[in-house]
């Protein structure tokens, strides 16, 4: 799943036709140091966005969800993105300057500790015609925690998912659900009880907007 791949990337400072994360932009200073891939402050309310489930298609985000176990080593949620008043982009051009920046996060609900820590900047990938109307994300997407994040962290734990969207008008809207993490359906390793992850984590070539 390219989507879900991309969702665990970070930032990399590649250029802003990266079809991957939305790579920083240099500052408007001329300074070349590397601008924040999202500025916060640059958005407007526009259209609506609902977080879901679904690798099919777009499904209601129930109050249970099951983790999955992934290739990197570690846990991700299955999730999806209805919305509606904003341009879906060109599915066909992973390039377009049409596509929407999608950003999702999660964090623990109690502590507000994140688990995917570096996906602080937003992807570009276009949006499909919805069963439900509007618009949704073609494959679902897979929030990937931090490998860090043991089963012994996440499994029966509360954790607040949260989308963003926003166009290239600067049109914004935002969506955030609670669900209780249970066990995946598949192998995933059990281990015992350790600190967990500690931030900011090591990792070359990527900054702390």
């Amino acid at each position: 799943m390219i989507a879900a791949a991309l969702v665990a990337c970070g930032d990399d400072h590649t250029a802003a036709t990266d079809a991957g994360t939305d790579g920083a932009a240099d500052a408007a200073d001329g300074s070349m140091m590397p601008a924040p891939c999202w500025p916060d402050t640059l958005v407007v309310p526009k259209g609506s966005v609902t977080l879901g489930t679904g690798l099919l298609g777009f499904e209601p985000m129930p109050d249970v969800l099951p983790l999955e176990y992934g290739p990197q080593g570690g846990f991700d949620l299955p999730v999806n993105v209805r919305m509606f008043g904003f341009d879906p982009g060109d599915p066909h051009d992973i390039f377009a300057p049409s596509n929407p920046r999608t950003r999702v996060r999660a964090f623990f609900a109690d502590t507000d500790v994140p688990l995917n820590y570096y996906a602080k900047c937003p992807f570009r990938y276009a949006y499909v015609p919805s069963a439900g109307g509007g618009y949704e994300f073609d494959g679902g997407l897979g929030v990937i925690f931090e490998t860090c994040w043991t089963s012994y962290h996440v499994i029966g734990k509360r954790i607040r998912i949260e989308v963003e969207v926003k166009d290239s008008s600067g049109g914004y809207a935002r969506d955030e659900k609670i669900v209780t993490a249970a066990a995946p359906d598949g192998f995933f390793p059990v281990k015992p009880p350790s600190p967990g992850c500690v931030h900011p984590l090591p990792r070359v070539g990527l900054e702390d907007f």
